[in-house]
């Protein structure tokens, strides 16, 4: 090993200076350390301090062996140049020890520290030359009983380096010695944090994760360090891990090139961390236990073995070179029957011999039980099964549940459909349908889950279909609820006839609910009071209520299984509730669901949604931020495309619109319509409109429609629905699109849907306004329900076109005052207003948030600045000369810092003005 610092090695620092401080009493020493933890290193470090105090040095106890001399140097010369190639110790040149040539100092008094370069050329005259002996663990038992006698007589300083051979009673009678004259110490590995400082004495800098990682692949060895280091510093920043990589196996290979044959096979031994037993390897290698003893202690004093007897990773493909794969696997096959035969084997040791390339029947059966109780890690126990011998038909279906539970639905659905190819079909030599039943009810369910995920819910509900109730089993729940989300109301109803066949266990209690609740919101029950639609619409709201706690408590309850439903009852939960106008409710669903370990990429998709529609647009940016579309299933990166064209749209920023609509455009055609996608495909509709392109969205809104109708247009999930609608219809200026959404929004609120009502008013008074009959009144108690619904961006959007509107100035000013209420009530009070990148996040005078220094008044000329006034309109609606708008226009600008026009205008949305009209 290069020589290295010292400073993450106290016990050589404490070393050297005991040596430094020149005691009257000989130094003894024994350091013990794995090979490569720098006991040589430490070595020179040692023999180059004796030598500047001028004290002889002998690296054998051989009397006819010639020390290891070098005259003392002049007293001036403070340090040494380093060797070529060499590190210099600490940043520094070693510290010195006193020289013979210096005036004697009086004598240290017992307990007073050392003077520093006080010589004593006597001692040195009357003591023996010191004995540095390098890796004592070689020596013979003469050279070791001569040493032993050496430090017995105490006449001489003694500093031994030898590897850890607790088997060997030479070395531990070596080691009694040198414990009754002086110290025994262990060298340790890095700890992860050494790491960095470490890297800091060498001269290098590396970054926590690459230091992180060479730790994982060194085990800290001081030797495997230094080299993944020495790589890292050299290599370009995108290369690091690659490099490091690359330079701790080829130093694992060097080092196994040195190792003696016999030792080869214990090490592949301990390739599978079952701990290194000398019975065992008896057993397996076929030597004597002393053999045995020795090799283990061999093995573990290497720098490829870690505390837990495990070899590293990087050393693993150079030892099956070295031995060839042939030998390497008769090497793990005899391991495997000596386990198996005494009952030892371990999960993860099953684990390591399946992958190293072990087949055996005992071992497959083993890996298959394993994997039933490993949890996240049984999709890689169902594989080793596989690598062991096992049928992969006969475990296609829980391995393709464990790979639903991991997240990884191409696996599960690769495994699940050919089992419904092999048992679906007609073949009169297939199974008894009654044996094969169970086994499709489970591949569908798992398939079906994968479709619905990725949007394809039209699908699951055909393979729901094509199965039937007779077949379905218990499973019947699940498919009743993708049949609901699909829009297949008459296919949930049949599929849930058979429920009072099958007791409602446990197993399937939580989805037995769901579909409860699905049905609630879609199919009100028979009338028994005598008053018509409007009792079915009031239970229906009634049932709508209860649906939404029914599912709020079902993803409390069922949080360690949704994995394995193909919708979670927290998504329906949360769609709903903003569907139905409820915002603060779906935000606390999705915090209890938080609370509960439900965090994860889809809740913080429908944490947006929520704090979009709840007139937090600033909260919502910071999601969509934070989003990876790479993790998402494809109906979540719906949502996701969703909420940001949503976010871009209310802003006013065409770029970002635009940016974002590009970028949604491609999953259009991979999503079906459904119940859960029918708020992104409404904030899709509209963007299309705003950029002239609504014809590809087209197809996704006729879907979204069809699920509707053929659910007979429950006002749950159909009122928010026809609110974009009459959006669209308004931004496109088409009054006759917007009568069917009016007319259902009218039918609803007649029968007594309050939330259909609201919506009903408001677009009405939405079309007066349009029309420029504007009545304040009835504007303001429209806006006010939209707000209350949660619909605040709506509500401030209609109060502001109504001041566009409105002939009386006073009126104009009173509704957009309005309006800016509105949307400063719906941001939480502790967020603040921040500028968008590239904008002064406070005012260079004051240092004061932008939109804290305007004036009241100002504030009202940048809102009407934005919805573009002129200067003498905005005067007229303000009773104010144009010329002092004018100045207060400047004053705006010089306050904010902005240069220009477009700069005013862009920094003004920033702070949060103008996004009440787009």
């Amino acid at each position: 090993m290069a020589e290295a610092a010292f400073d993450t090695l106290p016990i050589a620092r404490e070393i050297l200076r005991e040596l430094e401080a020149g005691s009257a009493e000989p130094t003894v020493y024994l350091v013990r350390g794995r090979s490569g933890t720098g006991k040589s290193t430490l070595l020179a470090a040692i023999r180059a301090q004796l030598r500047a105090a001028g004290i002889p040095a002998r690296d054998t106890v051989s009397g006819h062996a010639r020390p290891v001399h070098t005259p003392p140097r002049p007293a001036p010369a403070r340090t040494a140049a380093p060797a070529p190639n060499r590190l210099p110790l600490q940043g520094r040149s070693a510290p010195r020890l006193p020289v013979p040539n210096r005036q004697p100092q009086p004598p240290r008094r017992p307990g007073s520290p050392a003077v520093v370069g006080a010589a004593r050329p006597q001692q040195v005259s009357q003591r023996e030359a010191a004995l540095v002996i390098d890796n004592a663990h070689t020596l013979g038992d003469a050279e070791l009983l001569a040493l032993c006698r050496a430090i017995d007589a105490g006449q001489r300083t003694v500093v031994i380096a030898a590897q850890p051979r607790p088997h060997d009673q030479r070395l531990r009678r070596l080691a009694d010695t040198v414990a009754r004259r002086g110290r025994v110490v262990e060298l340790r590995a890095l700890g992860a944090a050494e790491i960095v400082p470490f890297a800091r004495e060498l001269g290098m800098v590396v970054p926590r994760s690459v230091a992180k990682h060479i730790h994982q692949l060194t085990a800290g060895n001081r030797g495997g360090v230094v080299a993944a280091l020495a790589a890292a510093s050299t290599a370009r920043l995108d290369a690091g891990i690659a490099t490091v990589d690359a330079a701790v196996t080829e130093w694992a290979r060097s080092l196994l090139g040195a190792v003696e044959p016999d030792l080869l096979e214990t090490l592949a031994v301990a390739t599978t961390g079952t701990g290194l037993d000398s019975s065992e390897l008896v057993e397996v290698l076929g030597v004597p236990a002393g053999a045995a003893d020795a090799l283990i202690d061999r093995a573990r004093a290497s720098a490829l073995v870690t505390d837990a007897d495990l070899l590293l990773d990087p050393a693993i493909a150079p030892l099956r070179t070295l031995l060839g794969d042939r030998r390497f696997v008769a090497v793990q096959r005899r391991l495997l029957s000596a386990r198996l035969d005494a009952g030892l084997l371990r999960d993860h040791t099953a684990l390591l011999l399946a992958e190293s390339g072990v087949r055996d029947a005992r071992l497959a059966d083993f890996l298959c039980h394993a994997a039933e109780k490993a949890g996240a890690e049984a999709v890689r126990y169902y594989r080793a099964a596989v690598a062991a011998g096992t049928d992969p038909d006969g475990i296609a279906l829980p391995w393709a549940e464990a790979a639903l539970r991991a997240g990884d639905g191409e696996t599960a659905l690769r495994l699940a459909e050919p089992v419904l190819a092999r048992l679906g079909g007609t073949d009169p030599g297939a199974l008894d349908p009654a044996d094969a039943a169970p086994d499709l009810a489970t591949a569908v369910r798992i398939c079906a889950t994968v479709l619905v995920r990725r949007g394809r819910t039209a699908r699951a509900a055909q393979l729901y279909g094509w199965l039937g109730p007779h077949r379905a089993g218990a499973d019947w729940a699940t498919g009743a609820a993708v049949q609901y989300l699909a829009g297949d109301a008459a296919g949930a109803a049949t599929m849930s006839a058979s429920a009072r066949q099958w007791p409602p266990t446990e197993a399937n209690a939580h989805t037995r609910r769901i579909v409860e609740a699905l049905a609630r919101t879609v199919t009100p029950r028979p009338d028994h009071t005598g008053r018509g639609r409007m009792a079915l619409l009031e239970d229906g709201e009634a049932g709508t209520a209860a649906a939404v706690s029914g599912l709020i408590g079902v993803a409390h309850a069922a949080a360690a299984t949704e994995r394995l439903l193909p919708c979670a009852a927290t998504t329906i939960a949360t769609l709903l509730c903003l569907s139905i106008g409820e915002p603060r409710r779906a935000i606390d669903a999705l915090r209890r669901s938080e609370a509960d370990g439900n965090a994860g990429p889809q809740p913080a998709v429908l944490a947006a949604w929520a704090a979009m529609l709840g007139g937090d647009e600033r909260t919502a940016a910071d999601r969509v931020a934070a989003f990876d579309h790479a993790v998402l299933e494809p109906r979540d990166r719906l949502l996701a495309h969703g909420v940001a064209i949503g976010l871009a749209r209310r802003s006013g920023d065409h770029t970002a619109l635009t940016l974002a609509w590009e970028a949604a455009v491609p999953l259009f055609d991979e999503v079906d319509a459904d119940l859960l996608t029918l708020l992104p495909i409404g904030e899709l509709w509209l963007a299309g409109i705003r950029l002239r392109d609504e014809r590809r969205i087209g197809p996704l809104v006729a879907a979204g429609y069809g699920v509707l109708r053929r659910l007979g247009e429950p006002p749950a999930w159909a009122n928010a629905f026809h609110w974009y609608g009459v959006q669209a219809a308004l931004a496109q200026e088409r009054p006759d699109d917007l009568l069917p959404h009016a007319g259902q929004l009218r039918a609803a609120a007649e029968a007594g849907d309050r939330h259909a009502a609201v919506l009903a008013q408001a677009g009405r008074t939405w079309v007066l306004v349009l029309r420029g009959e504007v009545a304040a009144p009835e504007v303001e108690a429209a806006v006010a329900q939209l707000a209350a619904l949660g619909l605040t961006w709506d509500a401030a959007r209609l109060a502001s076109e109504a001041a566009l509107a409105a002939r009386d100035p006073a009126a104009a000013t009173a509704l957009l005052k309005l309006a800016r209420t509105v949307r400063a009530d719906a941001r939480p009070a502790e967020t603040a207003p921040r500028p968008r990148a590239g904008t002064p996040a406070a005012n260079p005078v004051t240092g004061a948030d932008p939109a804290a220094v305007l004036s009241e008044r100002e504030r009202e000329v940048a809102e009407l600045v934005l919805l573009g006034l002129t200067y003498r309109e905005i005067g007229a609606r303000l009773y104010i000369s144009a010329k002092t708008v004018e100045h207060h226009v400047a004053r705006i600008r010089r306050r904010i810092g902005a240069q220009s026009r477009s700069e005013l205008l862009s920094m003004l949305r920033a702070m949060g003005h103008g996004s009440l009209l787009v």
